[in-house]
C-alpha cells in the first residue's frame, strides 16, 4: 500500500489504444465521440464534451458562462487549486466561502452572506466524491439569478437522491487524471442541458471553429482537444466504472465503521440520500489530542500511504496571497486582500486531516491492516 491512487489499467485500454495509434487516429475522434456519448447517459446529461483536462473543463466552463473581468464567483477555499485558478484565468474574483464542518463541502449559509450585485456565478466542489448541497445551492441562485457550474472533478459516481452530480447546476466539469474514480490519464468532461452552452463550449475548445470545423472561425477559442488515444482509455474506464466504485465503496465503508468506533478521529458525514462516490478517504483528526503529522508518519511505518491533501486552503496559498499581485488581470480587477479571509473551519480541516488509500487496488486484506494501523494509533 505505498501509493494514495494507483490506475486500474487492464489489456482492453492497452489493446484500443494500441489500434487506435495503428490506426493514425492521434486527434480527438470516434473514440472521443464515443466516449462524450456513453458518459452523457452516464450521469443523465443532455451533451458531454470532452477537454484535454479537468482544469480546462472548468476554464471553458467559466468562458462559455461569460464570466467576464471583475464578476465574483463563490466556491470553497478547500479544493484543489485548478477550481480557483479556472475563475482567476479570464479575470474572474474567487470569493472564498465556508465549508460545512461535517461534509467538507461549501456552507450554503456562507454563500449567502457572501452574494453581492458583482455575483455572477457560484462554483460548489463535490470534495474528496461527496455531493454538496445542490438543492439550497440551487435555490440561492435562482434567487439571485446566479449561474451554477460544478465542480465534479472528483465525484464521478456522486448522487444526490438518484441524480448524478454535474446536473444539478448549468454545468458540471469533471476530471480523468491519473489518480481519479476513472482516468484517461489527462482529459476532462463538461456536461449540460443547455443546447447553446453545449454549442459555445464545442466552439470554444476548438479554436472557435463552427459545428463545421474546416478554417472558419467565429470566436475566440483554445485548442483544448482530447487526444483520442487518451480517449480511448477514459472509454473503456468508463465501462468499468460501475464495479471500480463497488470496490472503493467497500474499502471506504469498512473504513468509515472502523473510524466511527475510535475517539478523537473523524470522518466526512454522507447525509442521508447522498451517494458517495468515495475518491478520497480523509479523516480528521482533533487536534488537542493528536498531530495529524504523526498519524501519518505512523501509518507509512506501517507501509500504508497517507498524506494531507489540501494542507492550505485557496485562500492561503501564495498564489492568492502574493502571486495574484502580479497577476495579467490585476492592472484591470480589483481583487481582494486574501490575508484578511476568515475561515477557521477551513482551517481546521485543513490542518488536520490526513488520506489513507481505498483505490479499487486495495485488497480486503490490506483493509484490514489499514484498519488495524487505525486502532493502535487512536484506541
Amino acid at each position: 500500500m505505498k501509493f494514495i491512487a494507483q490506475p486500474q489499467i487492464s489489456e482492453e485500454e492497452i489493446s484500443l489504444v494500441s489500434s487506435t495509434i495503428r490506426n493514425g487516429q492521434f486527434v480527438e475522434g470516434k473514440n472521443a465521440r464515443a466516449l462524450e456519448k456513453e458518459f452523457a447517459e452516464f450521469v443523465g446529461a443532455k451533451h458531454a464534451i470532452c477537454a484535454v483536462n479537468g482544469t480546462a473543463a472548468l476554464h471553458l466552463a467559466m468562458e462559455a458562462a461569460n464570466i467576464l473581468p471583475g464578476a465574483e464567483v463563490i466556491t470553497p477555499a478547500f479544493t484543489f487549486i485548478a477550481s480557483a485558478n479556472s475563475i482567476t484565468f479570464g479575470g474572474g474574483i474567487p470569493i472564498f466561502a465556508e465549508i460545512d464542518p461535517e461534509t467538507y463541502t461549501i456552507d450554503p449559509e456562507s454563500i449567502k452572506k457572501l452574494v453581492t450585485p458583482q455575483t455572477k456565478a457560484i462554483l460548489p466542489v463535490h470534495i474528496f466524491g461527496l455531493p454538496s448541497d445542490m438543492n439550497i445551492i440551487r435555490d440561492i441562485a435562482e434567487d439571485h439569478d446566479l449561474v451554477i457550474i460544478e465542480d465534479a472533478c472528483q465525484a464521478h459516481g456522486a448522487k444526490i437522491d438518484g441524480q448524478h452530480v454535474g446536473t444539478f447546476g448549468d454545468m458540471g466539469c469533471f476530471s480523468f487524471y491519473a489518480t481519479k474514480n476513472m482516468i484517461s490519464g489527462e482529459g476532462g468532461m463538461i456536461v449540460t442541458d443547455d443546447d447553446d452552452l453545449a454549442s459555445r463550449i464545442k466552439s470554444l475548445k476548438n479554436h472557435g471553429r463552427g459545428p463545421s470545423g474546416g478554417y472558419e472561425h467565429h470566436r475566440i477559442g483554445y485548442n483544448y482537444r482530447l487526444p483520442d488515444p487518451l480517449a480511448a482509455i477514459g472509454l473503456i474506464q468508463l465501462r468499468k466504472l460501475p464495479s471500480m466504485l463497488e470496490k472503493r465503496k467497500r474499502n471506504a465503508e469498512a473504513l468509515r465503521q472502523t473510524i466511527s468506533e475510535l475517539e478523537h478521529i473523524n470522518i466526512q458525514k454522507t447525509p442521508i440520500g447522498y451517494t458517495h462516490s468515495h475518491y478520497v478517504c480523509a479523516p480528521v483528526v482533533d487536534e488537542n489530542k493528536y498531530s495529524v503529522d504523526n498519524v501519518i508518519k505512523e501509518l507509512k511505518a506501517r507501509n500504508i500511504a497517507s498524506r494531507r491533501i489540501y494542507a492550505l486552503g485557496c485562500h492561503k496559498q501564495p498564489t492568492y496571497l502574493q502571486g495574484i499581485k502580479e497577476w495579467r488581470w490585476n492592472m484591470y480587477v480589483n481583487y481582494p486582500d486574501y490575508s484578511t479571509v476568515n475561515l477557521p473551519i477551513t482551517d481546521r480541516i485543513s490542518e488536520n486531516h490526513f488520506e489513507v488509500p481505498i483505490h479499487p487496488g486495495v485488497t480486503e486484506t490490506e483493509v484490514e491492516i489499514i484498519k488495524n494501523a487505525l486502532k493502535e494509533i487512536f484506541g
